[in-house]
């Protein structure tokens, strides 16, 4: 049996010191690089539009009433809602267009767009921007625009009934939105956003596109070699499967948090349906629920409920596992764990959902509400606590590593470093704990370090070693081998999923060094995850594939190794990464399409995984439970790759053609800002967007046989 020492912890421990390293020392020149925020807006004549405080009190109300949940500035935030900086752009459009003769903007006209272009250019006056009088007239166009939208209509919007009536703080959000279409006209964003005759893509995009190409060429092949160099020293190791005593009463007691967590997962999945309805009505069917499930509500709470289920999951588990690795646990540390989890997880979503409706009052609702930022929304106390459970379940790991078997102690060293680097990009996210940033691009480095920590940083590395390791334990693959695949994916995944953060940096104003570093390392982190479908598939090819416990490591191995990798490749490094496809497809349902094959069967399908063993080695999953589970997990697979080609890819190729004929800003809009139909009411449009129940229905039913197998499990008689 080989024994415990390896060099790959020291390795992933040295990774994940040298990516937060990089991020702080890159800190300082990239926020001394970023677009200032003037101290006013005035016309030639004096007159003043809005302040540098009024930007920075927009971005506060921004965020303070779930805007970012809803729709974007500069393609950040959500995929239905207007993107506030190119429809804010249309409108000094109109007014231009308007001072000159035109009824509409006349994209075809080449002069006449220069003409327009000319009148809406900012002059930089020291720390003044000067803008013309027509520019000014389509800033106050765009409040009284908005302060329509966000008030007496919001409801036909899908957001809350009289979302904001205060008409200054309409103001304060239109000098924001105006500020970020001021700094893509001075060229701060790489010509994003798209707009037909006035931004357009730069040289560096497409320079930084064969970038990507370049890194694959020099990067891939020394990568496989070693990788098929490992697959000829270990693949004739001896295997033999690892038989584990019965859990104890404190290891069973986590089946009922793995319980809780499968409603949290049916929960997840009705909210997302109901967030998708609001797509094509603004009624459940004749029942209008906006007044307290509005879609920034809604949407926020399916995808925060995605991330607590998961994350709880691989902490009960741990739980669950400790005893195998020397490590006791008392039913009353279970009992604690689960109940502060619960608690965590209640308060963020309860947060969340009276943040957003206006129920908190400042400065609580983003300490304990909402930080109203995309993805990372969650109150600064909730992050905070949540950072202090990842580094207690770090401790234990580290300890596990100190008492397990030999052979196990590297795995649990991995999963100690990986989880302290999770704790890490927690802790950032709850940065400054008491108030938003006021710079835009200083809260996106930061947001995107937090969200890379998790999905593209050290949650590979933890999936990857429960599954390799459940692998091993079952006889299926050879320990040095297994450990080769954990340490080489952990390494590579938290190298290049963190700094290829910068992939979300190319628009959003940060520096431009960031499109190229982000465009060569990101699609780099396709490669680990290319390999773990090979790893996969090879297992199953490999055969010896006997036992009803060993057939259901394999499936899900491959439902997540190949659904789950195809999934970040091919709908996402590979493809929305790459800095000319991304400037057109950003924040477009194609992201979507990437998000909902990769995430959910990448982490959710091993995190259902854990659930299935747990109650297999507690006796209260049967072969014949095993084999419904391995249906499951296929069925899983089958819907989300339905909803991503009926609905979400046919959106991303709608939505294109229409910003190359009209611009970035109509992609994602109910009505055009002369009281046209969006591009949401459009036949076709609305027919694909009720096509998704279809892949919807089919997930559900996989979700099902999970969930409802584990309660009638647990409540049967003995």
């Amino acid at each position: 049996m080989p024994n415990g020492k390896s060099v790959w912890p020291t390795i992933v421990l040295a990774a994940t010191v040298l990516v937060y390293a990089a991020y702080a020392f890159m800190a300082y020149y990239t926020f001394t690089h970023i677009p200032p925020i003037p101290s006013e807006v005035v016309t030639a004549n004096g007159t003043v539009l809005f302040t540098g405080r009024d930007v920075v009190l927009g971005k506060y109300y921004f965020q303070k009433y779930g805007l970012m949940d809803y729709g974007s500035v500069l393609g950040m935030g959500g995929y239905f809602g207007v993107d506030f900086t190119s429809y804010t752009l249309r409108m000094l459009e109109d007014a231009a267009a308007h001072s000159l003769g035109f009824d509409a903007v006349p994209q075809n006209n080449a002069t006449a767009m220069a003409a327009i272009k000319a009148a809406l250019l900012p002059d930089p006056d020291g720390g003044k921007i000067v803008v013309s009088d027509v520019f000014a007239k389509g800033f106050y166009d765009a409040v009284n625009y908005y302060s329509q939208m966000l008030g007496p209509d919001s409801a036909e919007y899908r957001l809350k009934p009289y979302l904001i009536t205060n008409k200054t703080i309409v103001r304060y959000l239109t000098a924001y939105f105006t500020w970020t279409a001021l700094i893509a006209l001075e060229n701060y964003t790489n010509g994003f956003p798209y707009t037909p005759g006035l931004l357009a893509p730069t040289n560096n995009v497409l320079y930084a596109s064969w970038g990507m190409i370049i890194a694959i060429l020099l990067i891939v092949m020394p990568m496989a070699a070693y990788v098929f160099i490992k697959f000829l020293d270990y693949w004739r190791d001896p295997r033999s499967p690892i038989q584990l005593p019965p859990p104890n009463e404190a290891q069973r007691l986590t089946l009922w948090g793995f319980a809780l967590f499968g409603l949290a997962l049916g929960v997840q999945g009705l909210l997302g349906g109901y967030t998708m309805h609001l797509y094509t009505d603004a009624s459940l069917y004749g029942v209008n629920l906006l007044s307290i499930l509005p879609f920034n509500v809604s949407r926020a709470l399916h995808y925060n409920l995605a991330i607590l289920w998961i994350a709880l999951t691989w902490l009960t588990f741990s739980l669950f596992v400790f005893p195998y690795f020397g490590v006791n646990v008392s039913k009353r540390q279970v009992a604690a764990v689960l109940a502060l989890g619960t608690a965590v997880a209640l308060g963020d979503l309860f947060g969340i959902w009276l943040s957003y409706l206006g129920y908190i009052p400042a400065p609580w609702w983003f300490i304990v509400g909402s930080q109203g930022r995309d993805v990372i929304d969650q109150g600064t106390l909730w992050l905070l606590l949540l950072t202090a459970v990842l580094g207690y379940f770090s401790y234990l790991w580290y300890k596990a590593s100190k008492t397990a078997a030999e052979p196990l102690r590297p795995f649990a060293k991995i999963l100690s470093i990986a989880i302290a680097g999770a704790a890490a990009g927690t802790f950032v996210g709850a940065l400054p704990v008491v108030a938003p940033w006021p710079d835009f691009q200083v809260d996106e480095y930061f947001r995107w370090m937090t969200i890379h920590a998790y999905v593209e940083g050290f949650w590979p590395p933890i999936v990857v070693t429960v599954v390799a390791v459940l692998l091993f334990i079952a006889g299926l693959v050879p320990q040095r081998l297994a450990l080769a695949v954990v340490g080489l994916d952990a390494t590579s995944e938290i190298i290049t999923g963190m700094i290829g953060t910068a992939h979300h940096y190319y628009f959003n104003g940060l520096p431009t060094f960031w499109m190229y570093v982000g465009a060569i390392v990101s699609v780099l982190e396709a490669v680990p995850l290319g390999f773990m479908i090979i790893y996969a598939i090879v297992v199953w090819r490999r055969g010896e594939i006997r036992t009803e416990f060993q057939k259901t490591l394999v499936t899900y191995a491959l439902v997540a190794g190949i659904g789950g990798g195809i999934g970040v490749v091919v709908f996402g490094a590979a493809f929305i990464n790459a800095p000319f496809l991304n400037y057109f497809l950003h924040d477009a349902q194609s992201t979507m399409a990437h998000a909902h094959v990769a995430f959910p069967l990448a982490y959710g399908v091993p995190s259902i995984l854990m659930w299935v063993v747990a109650f297999y080695l507690s006796g209260k999953f049967s072969d014949r439970d095993l084999r419904l589970m391995r249906w499951a997990a296929v069925i899983i697979g089958v819907g989300f790759y339905l909803q991503v080609l009926l609905t979400l890819e046919p959106l991303g190729v709608l939505q294109i053609q229409q910003e190359l004929a009209k611009g970035y800003w109509f992609i994602k809009t109910l009505y055009t800002p002369s009281g046209a139909l969006g591009f949401w009411q459009e036949p076709v449009v609305v027919n694909v967007v009720w096509l998704r129940m279809i892949g919807d229905l089919v997930a559900a039913v996989g979700f099902a046989v999970v969930i409802f197998g584990m309660l009638a499990r647990l409540l049967k008689r003995q």
